[in-house]
């Protein structure tokens, strides 16, 4: 998977480099040319020193060969037009924006961001969901609800624990995108082995929420 970032802050920085240690292949986009510096001595990855709103940038980070666009910039205004460039000018599958004004969150969904994501609402949903063993919560609804980006923590009785993801037979239309185990993020593979606890978040259909909490949770 090719994946292009714009914004080299803390959280730019940490999505590069974990992305680049689980094999993915990432270019980054940073304004600042100290930083840029730093970053590109820390890290494995192809560093680029300029505007993310610029499509001459973009076309040398690669963009047009990504399977995913991320901006994350302390800046709503740069993220929500590199993000639409990206997608409107390059084609870029799935485009996510960080949201610094919460009030903007529906704005960039609006806009065609596919995903667009407010760090206040995270926290708010974090605290919300701190117990939710045994449970499904819809983190995010996209294309006007009928695909929805859900977490579940696997309990005890879950017929998932000890088999592989590809042994799941989950259906085509149902993707697991991440695991958190014991606060270390894990990028799901077929080999990977489900265990109690697991915080699995998943993307799928409306219509296929239910076989995947008969599949992960055991119950409809």
């Amino acid at each position: 998977m090719y994946i292009v970032i714009v914004g080299g802050g803390r959280i730019g920085t940490f999505l590069a480099s974990t992305l680049s240690k689980e094999g993915e292949e990432v270019a980054l986009i940073e304004s600042d040319r100290d930083l840029c510096q730093n970053l590109a001595e820390k890290l494995s990855i192809l560093v680029i020193n300029g505007d993310g709103t610029d499509a001459k940038y973009l076309e040398d980070a690669g963009v047009k060969k990504a399977d995913v666009f991320v901006a994350v910039t302390g800046e709503d205004k740069v993220n929500l037009v590199s993000c639409q460039m990206a997608k409107k000018n390059f084609g870029v599958p799935l485009t996510i924006a960080r949201v610094n004004e919460p009030k903007n969150e529906s704005v960039f969904e609006g806009l065609g961001i596919d995903v667009a994501v407010s760090s206040v609402t995270a926290v708010s949903m974090i605290i919300k969901n701190a117990v939710t063993s045994g449970k499904l919560t819809t983190l995010l609804t996209l294309k006007e609800g009928n695909v929805e980006l859900v977490e579940l923590n696997v309990p005890e009785d879950s017929p998932a624990i000890n088999r592989t993801i590809k042994d799941l037979s989950l259906p085509d239309e149902c993707i697991l995108t991440a695991i958190i185990r014991h606060g270390h993020l894990i990028f799901p593979r077929g080999r990977i082995v489900i265990e109690v606890g697991d915080l699995i978040v998943a993307l799928t259909t409306a219509e296929h929420i239910d076989e995947l909490k008969k599949t992960i949770l055991g119950t409809k």
